[in-house]
């Protein structure tokens, strides 16, 4: 079983990532229905076709496929169970969770989309909203066959690399939360040895050139650092509110499961003491320059 071709599709949450996303799946050539608590971005994809609705329960009875992409796990479960949430809708068959909210709270909608009836597909994704913008984005999916099944077209309108990795909802935000503690933790990591290294009157651009041609090469010293930091940008478009969330997640996930977090408790730490100096809006980027502050003066 397929997505059919007319099978209309809505969208709920309409952030930094949800706007690019429902983007693309109209530039696929699916019908939309979205739903946003900010009416400027629902008028925007309006702008492009979308219908708007004002609720999500709405959304779920004018669609047979509903995604969602939203900050936070309490905001998830109030959108899936609340007075006007999904679960009200009467049109809906699948519901697939775009967001990172970790496998405890994905379990619990599964639970209740099982009850009544719906199907639940747990699939982060991977790439940033520079990413989405573009259709360069992972989706990892976990779910029945039969329900990856229907959605599957669906799915590949909004992505281009896209796994099912799992028949258990949950498990996708196990490996997610994984890959975005690896990221914050190259990101730290690279940033303290860059200051090093600046600290020690190397010009910052040669460190990370002989670094990206040796063994400490990663994602963040290839892109992040090269194309944001040292042209200062700090622009990547997430803010570092939202890692921050997900590090805290990751290393409950290691918690509950009895596995290891001695590395991933130092980076915590450092996003944390970002975070309590009020930089949770900033795009996530500036960790780099909060790294830098917390060194300590040097003797003339």
């Amino acid at each position: 079983m397929s997505t059919p071709a007319k099978t209309r599709i809505g969208y709920i949450g309409l952030g930094d990532m949800g706007m690019p996303i429902a983007g693309k799946l109209l530039d696929a050539g699916f019908e939309l229905t979205v739903c946003d608590s900010n009416p400027v971005a629902a008028q925007k994809m309006a702008d492009r076709g979308a219908r708007v609705l004002p609720t999500p329960a709405d959304v779920a009875s004018d669609a047979e496929i509903v995604f969602s992409c939203l900050p936070a796990p309490a905001i998830s479960e109030e959108v899936a169970f609340g007075d006007k949430g999904i679960v009200h809708g009467r049109r809906i068959r699948v519901y697939i969770e775009n967001s990172t909210i970790g496998q405890a709270a994905m379990q619990r909608i599964a639970a209740g989309m099982a009850a009544r009836g719906i199907g639940l597909l747990d699939a982060p994704v991977s790439g940033g909203p520079t990413g989405a913008a573009a259709g360069r984005l992972s989706c990892f999916v976990s779910g029945s066959d039969e329900h990856y099944g229907f959605a599957q077209a669906a799915l590949r309108g909004m992505c281009d690399r896209l796994f099912h990795i799992g028949k258990t909802p949950g498990q996708s935000q196990v490996l997610k939360l994984a890959n975005n503690l690896i990221n914050a933790a190259s990101l730290t990591i690279s940033s303290e040895m860059l200051a090093m290294a600046t600290r020690a009157g190397i010009d910052p651009a040669v460190a990370i050139d002989v670094i990206n041609a040796s063994t400490g090469r990663n994602r963040a010293t290839e892109q992040t650092i090269k194309e944001q930091i040292l042209t200062g940008r700090y622009s990547v478009g997430a803010r570092l509110d939202i890692l921050a969330k997900d590090v805290d997640l990751a290393i409950a996930e290691a918690e509950s499961l009895g596995a290891s977090h001695m590395a991933s408790d130092g980076v915590q730490a450092v996003w944390r003491a970002a975070m309590a100096q009020g930089r949770g809006k900033e795009d996530l980027t500036r960790i780099q320059q909060f790294i830098v502050s917390q060194g300590k003066e040097q003797a003339s």
